[in-house]
C-alpha cells in the first residue's frame, strides 16, 4: 500500500490526488491531507509514508530536518510558483518541484520517477474468476492447499485460486516461503 501525505491547499490537493489516481491506477494507494505539520510527524512514527506533498513554504531547513532526512526512502513533491527559483541548485532525485499552474503537466512529466520510487516492494499480481489484487509479498502471511484451491492468508484478507502449488513454490521461494 502506497502512503501518501499532503501539507498543501485543499485546491492543489484535490488536482495532485486527481492526477496521482491516474499514475497509481494498477496499485494501492492512499492518501490523507494534514494541516499542521505537527500532526504528519505523529503519524510518521506509526507508519511509513511513501510520498510526501508539500507547499513550498515547508521547504524550510527545520522541516526538511524532521521530514526529508528522516525518510531516506520516501519521495517529495514540492509545490511551487516557481520550480526553478525554488529548486535553485537542489540536485536531489527523490526532491521534486512543479508549478501551481502546471500540475496535469508536471506530474505526467514525472510520473515514471514516482511510480519507481513509490513502488519498491515485489507484487504478485493475484488473478482469478474477475478479481485482480496486487499483493505485496510481505502482506501474504502464507499459503494453504485444500482440495484443489490454494487459500492466500494475507493482511487484505483471504483469496483463493485453483493453481497448482509447485508452481507457486517457484513463484514464492525468493521470499522465504
Amino acid at each position: 500500500m502506497i502512503r501518501v501525505a499532503f501539507l498543501e491547499y485543499e485546491k492543489e490537493t484535490k488536482d495532485i490526488i486527481f492526477e496521482l489516481s491516474k499514475v497509481f491506477n494498477e496499485l494501492d494507494w492512499t492518501f490523507r491531507h494534514y494541516r499542521k505539520a505537527s500532526d504528519l510527524a505523529k503519524v510518521m512514527k506509526k507508519q511509513e509514508i511513501h510520498l510526501f506533498v508539500f507547499d513550498e513554504m515547508f521547504k524550510t531547513p527545520r522541516l526538511e530536518s524532521v521530514f526529508v532526512h528522516d525518510n531516506p526512502n520516501a519521495l517529495f513533491i514540492y509545490v511551487c510558483k516557481n520550480a526553478l527559483a525554488t529548486k535553485d541548485k537542489d540536485q536531489r532525485s527523490r526532491v521534486l518541484y512543479i508549478e501551481k499552474d502546471h500540475i496535469v503537466e508536471d506530474i505526467k512529466k514525472y510520473e515514471s520517477i514516482i511510480l519507481s520510487q513509490c513502488s519498491q516492494v515485489d507484487l504478485y499480481n493475484f488473478s482469478y474468476d474477475g478479481v485482480h489484487v496486487n499483493l505485496a509479498y510481505e502482506d501474504i502471511y502464507y499459503l494453504e492447499k485444500i482440495d484443489k484451491m490454494v487459500y492466500f492468508h494475507t493482511k487484505k484478507g483471504e483469496f483463493h485460486k485453483r493453481v497448482n502449488m509447485s508452481e507457486l513454490e517457484t513463484i514464492f521461494a525468493p521470499y522465504g516461503f
